[in-house]
């Protein structure tokens, strides 16, 4: 693309696909020695064994440092083939120099898979089974988890690529060539890393058995500040106006965002800080900062000649209501910055004492729950300041009164939730005026078919808004009015909690494939009413000696009844059990979904329009 020529831009993209064939190779045959468990192979050794149930060997891919760096790989390369591989002539550079920024990347990830982290390495000693599958592993959403992060990790690639290559052949091909395909990947890998992050927090309040779905571990912070940047991208993609300061926005956090999905994998990899779900592995970590320092250097040197190639007088002010949005992006870099200093707090203090200091989860929770209310409270208002700006409308004045209620509500019940939920509230009356008003406005005109469709994409943006609100009054009430009691039992013992009556009756015991649980039946009463059979148990994994608590649940739109077996004596059929109601917390799942489903709703609706275009 530097040269010019076109014989050499497409033999760069025949390696590209010949890449992805390899790779594909690759995948493939990592699978197939997982699923007939070739223990010759050190990999498969390490992530299963042979009373592992298939599901649980396909996922062990994914399982390891080796599989899902050749998992992301491989979709990464994937991605760029299917939206570089084709363009018009007038953009066959900025493609070319697009895909050869993401190759780099793709360059270091072999480079680390062939001389560190060889998922094909064979065993010294082949052993006559495997160690088998991590047992907390062993969950349905860990089948899917893993995946759709890498999806959406893989997929910032591209957004990525394109702010490179808009740096350096942007202005020769246009000002925003590709534009439309950034902001639908960038729509879609948003899509994919909340999958994962909600997949994350159901495995956690599902299988970890403590009742709750998000601790502020390192592991858990590493996917979520790129998501927040993300959602700042998304946002600016959506707004994007030609030398505007959303413009340079849009170009900054597409680098920030891949770079935070870069740095997520250098720290759960290089071991800069403990956590239960970390990798602490220096020789491979340390090559993700090698390609951290060269992605910013080669950044810095690209915005310093657009700076100086820019003309005067070329930058054109934002509108009033587009402030808004670059507030928005401030307020989530804000919320990125603390969860990042939070993160790498026991670094830093290690860097100046020998003993290194962990932060609770309560330093992350009373400061990024403030950060919450306000973005909560400009998703109620800023897309209507965005088209209209500040005027005197009931939603400006009610904004102001909601921040006072809400506050006023803190200060008198000294529990943020309840100004959460009366932002929420503010939050679905703005969503109800939006619906309503649209429906009058198309009742009133004869829409035509493009304008339809970009109603779709209307839709699917408040919808996800709502799904948003929704997953906050879940926070709010799980989080603010959740109710824990343990007990130790014995057979036909009652405890009564919330207003249920739980009796203990017995033991028995379960065989699975690879297991055997002790479980306890659990008679919950209301009143004289039966209202559930419950089944918690301990798993004991024979081949790792491993012990599990396997929980079970009463779900209902109003709570959670969430019971925990801790520990038991078989000889006696003495339990100590953790029984916990987690009221509204089913809405976090509810509006997540719904959220999706928005999503889904944007991109079918930009696909009918390019479909249409064309």
């Amino acid at each position: 693309a530097w040269r010019n020529k076109t014989e050499l831009v497409k033999s760069g993209l025949n390696a590209t696909i010949a890449c992805l064939a390899c790779l594909s190779v690759a995948m493939i045959a990592l699978w197939v020695l997982l699923v007939r468990s070739d223990f010759s192979v050190s990999y498969v050794a390490e992530h299963t064994s042979k009373a592992l149930p298939l599901a649980y060997k396909v996922s062990a891919l994914w399982a390891g440092a080796a599989g899902s760096l050749l998992l992301w790989l491989w979709l990464q390369v994937g991605f760029v083939v299917l939206v570089f591989r084709k363009c018009e002539a007038k953009q066959e550079a900025f493609s070319a120099g697009a895909r050869a920024v993401a190759n780099m990347v793709s360059v270091y990830f072999l480079l680390v898979l062939i001389l560190d982290k060889n998922p094909f390495a064979l065993s010294v000693v082949v052993p006559l089974d495997g160690a088998g599958l991590n047992p907390l592993l062993q969950h349905p959403a860990m089948v899917f988890h893993p995946p759709t992060l890498f999806v959406g990790y893989a997929a910032f690639a591209i957004p990525f690529a394109w702010a490179f290559a808009s740096l350096r052949w942007g202005s020769a091909e246009g000002p925003c060539p590709l534009l439309q395909q950034a902001r639908n990947w960038i729509l879609f890998a948003w899509l994919f890393l909340t999958i994962g992050i909600v997949l994350g927090a159901w495995w956690a309040y599902e299988e970890l058995g403590w009742g709750g779905y998000w601790a502020w571990d390192p592991v858990e912070n590493s996917s979520l500040m790129p998501w927040l940047v993300a959602t700042a991208l998304l946002h600016c993609s959506r707004t994007y106006r030609r030398n505007t300061a959303t413009a340079t926005w849009l170009t900054v956090l597409s680098l920030v965002t891949f770079s935070l999905c870069i740095f997520g994998t250098f720290l759960t990899r290089y071991g800069l800080v403990s956590s239960v779900h970390a990798f602490p592995e220096p020789g491979l970590g340390i090559s993700f900062l090698v390609l951290l320092l060269h992605i910013w250097v080669m950044a810095a040197i690209l915005l310093w000649f657009k700076h100086k190639q820019a003309s005067p007088g070329t930058h054109t002010a934002v509108g009033t209501g587009y402030k808004f949005v670059i507030l928005n992006n401030w307020l989530m870099v804000l919320l990125t910055l603390v969860i990042f200093v939070g993160t790498l707090f026991p670094f830093f203090s290690g860097l100046f004492s020998e003993r290194k200091i962990s932060l609770q989860s309560d330093y992350f929770t009373k400061i990024t729950a403030p950060g919450g209310l306000a973005l909560l409270l400009l998703l109620s208002v800023c897309p209507h300041l965005v088209r209209h700006g500040i005027k005197r409308s009931w939603r400006t004045i009610g904004a102001v009164l909601a921040a006072i209620a809400a506050l006023a509500a803190w200060l008198i019940s000294h529990k943020i939730a309840v100004s959460c939920l009366v932002l929420c509230g503010f939050a679905m009356l703005n969503l109800g005026g939006d619906f309503l008003g649209r429906y009058v406005k198309m009742r009133a005109r004869n829409k035509e078919q493009s304008a339809q469709r970009r109603s779709l994409r209307w839709y699917g943006a408040r919808i996800v808004h709502a799904g948003v609100v929704l997953a906050f009054i879940g926070i709010a009430g799980s989080g603010g009015y959740g109710i824990e009691e343990q007990a130790a039992l014995r057979p036909n013992d009652t405890i009564a909690v919330a207003g249920f009556n739980i009796t203990y009756d017995g033991l028995k015991a379960d065989h699975g494939p690879n297991f055997t649980a002790v479980t306890a039946n659990i008679l919950v009463h209301k009143g004289q009413k039966l209202v559930a059979k419950l089944s918690p148990s301990q798993a004991y994994y024979s081949r790792s000696g491993e012990r599990t608590s396997e929980v079970d649940i009463r779900r209902t739109l109003a709570y959670d009844l969430y019971v925990a077996l801790t520990e038991v004596d078989n000889t006696s059929e003495l339990i100590n059990l953790t029984v916990l109601v987690k009221p509204l917390i089913n809405w976090i799942w509810i509006g997540s979904i719904v959220s999706v489903l928005g999503v889904i709703l944007v991109l079918i609706s930009s696909y009918r329009i390019r479909t249409h275009d064309e």
